[in-house]
């Protein structure tokens, strides 16, 4: 494995000060809100590789579009 050269090590790191960095330009100190946003983008983004993978017509499971529905 080869060191990554830059302030950030990974699309993780890169992905969490993105979040932080937004949040606190707008002037919020709230980390359960930076939190929150993390993994709203990651579901998001879940769900973009899964039409990806099976197609526009594929059939996103519940607890992943809505994970406060009932399962």
């Amino acid at each position: 494995m080869y060191e990554k050269s830059g302030i950030f090590t990974s699309s993780t790191e890169r992905a969490a000060w993105s979040i932080a960095a937004r949040h606190l330009a707008r002037g919020q100190k709230d980390p359960v809100q930076m939190i929150v946003e993390g993994i709203e983008e990651e579901r998001r983004r879940c769900i973009e590789l899964l039409y990806a993978a099976a197609g526009e017509d594929a059939k996103i499971p519940s607890f992943l579009a809505d994970p406060d529905s009932e399962w």
